[in-house]
């Protein structure tokens, strides 16, 4: 006999020791206090923005897209894992109260989404919006909680088209729900809306009536889950639970060929290697300078825009940091005739590229949004930055271990 409400609370507290570890490594004082600072004028700037904003700004349909986007995404968080399909498989009906306490914690953690995404659209919703916070929260959770009952109805179903469908149906329903009360449209248009989520409900009741889990889905669900905060987690510090293949990118090859043939640069080309193929590090680089960008052509204020401009040259120093390391235990590498020095010397010097190409980037911004001779200041004060950054941090770790 199972005791699924034990078993429950042994994984949340597995999971929980597990995340904190790596979240000690994410949420460091340094980048804490960057973000407070960046986050404080972006929030001045964001209510300025607000306040200029015309009557006619379209602010329902934009929440409903944002609002039904929060609501209809997710899934439950099961915490099962692979084994699990050998020695729970058998039980699943004694499974029932470990299902019910999964669904309140998923439930909950979407809940605290929603909030801060309420939070985040309250000047605008303060604004253009006559229905009281609480209440339009409250709407929202019970979108949330309709939603995912709906989501995990579809663990019983194993065709990936029921799932898109079933996706696109529920992200259709809730935007117009949340369109229809934010529009103060009459109320037959929201009646018709929750007869059709009644029925929708109705029809999935009936289909996976006497059906089992579908539990390959399941665990594949909740591993896509875990390798999303991995992935995150693994640009701070090493994630042995976190494993990605490399993707070839043709068309990134010429970009290989500008580097040099010879040992000096075996290093450095393996390191540009992996940069554009491996990691998401290329995409975290550009996504960087593009919120970057954005949040520099938002924010208007001189000091605040060099304050975030010299938090994200950081910021990509401190995330990128761990690519010298993934070649860390290839034997192959330490078979090279080259120098110890030359691992090192090679991440240096592909960063400081890096810093100080998005650097460049972020000035350029600058220097067409609001010129300024501040600028040419902190473009040089940011290559000094960059480079900085890069021998402090951007070095193989377990080199930096041994030089402790």
């Amino acid at each position: 006999m199972i005791d699924a409400r034990k078993l429950w609370w042994q994984r949340l507290r597995a999971e929980g020791k597990k995340r904190a570890r790596y979240l000690r490594y994410m949420l460091n004082d340094h980048l804490l206090v960057g973000l407070i600072i960046v986050l404080s004028g972006v929030a001045v700037t964001y209510k300025r923005w607000v306040e200029t904003l015309p009557d006619s700004f379209p602010y329902a349909a934009i929440a409903a897209v944002a609002f039904g986007w929060a609501a209809a995404a997710g899934t439950v968080r099961t915490l099962f894992r692979e084994a699990d399909t050998v020695f729970l498989l058998a039980a699943e009906w004694q499974l029932r109260p470990y299902i019910r306490r999964a669904f309140l914690f998923s439930a909950m953690w979407h809940v605290y989404g929603l909030c801060l995404l309420l939070l985040l659209a309250g000047p605008l919703h303060s604004r253009f919006s006559s229905v009281p916070w609480p209440l339009f929260l409250l709407g929202l959770v019970g979108l949330k909680f309709w939603n995912l009952w709906a989501a995990w109805k579809g663990s019983y179903i194993a065709e990936p088209s029921f799932h898109r469908q079933s996706a696109l149906a529920r992200f259709g329903l809730a935007t117009l729900a949340v369109y229809f009360w934010l529009a103060e449209a009459p109320w037959l248009f929201l009646v018709t809306i929750v007869a059709l989520m009644v029925a929708l409900s109705i029809y999935l009741a009936r289909l996976t009536k006497d059906k089992m889990w579908k539990w390959d889905r399941l665990i594949a669900e909740e591993q896509r889950a875990a390798r999303a905060f991995y992935r995150l987690a693994n640009l701070f510090t090493d994630v042995p639970e976190w494993k990605e293949e490399a993707k070839r990118r043709r068309w990134l090859d010429p970009l290989l060929r500008l580097i040099p043939y010879g040992q000096g640069n075996a290093f450095f080309y393996l390191y540009v290697r992996t940069f554009l193929r491996a990691g998401g590090y290329a995409g975290l680089y550009i996504r960087l300078t593009m919120i970057g960008s954005v949040l520099l052509v938002v924010v208007d204020h001189e000091y605040a825009q060099a304050a975030i401009l010299f938090l994200f040259l950081y910021a990509t120093a401190i995330q990128l940091s761990v690519l010298p390391s993934r070649h860390r235990y290839l034997l192959w590498t330490q078979l090279y005739p080259l120098p110890r020095t030359q691992p090192a010397a090679a991440a240096i010097r592909l960063f400081s590229i890096l810093l100080i190409g998005q650097n460049t980037v972020f000035h350029l911004v600058l220097f067409a949004v609001s010129p300024h001779f501040l600028w040419l200041v902190t473009w040089v004060g940011g290559i000094v930055w960059g480079v900085w950054t890069a021998k402090r941090y951007v070095r193989p770790r377990h080199e930096r271990k041994a030089g402790r």
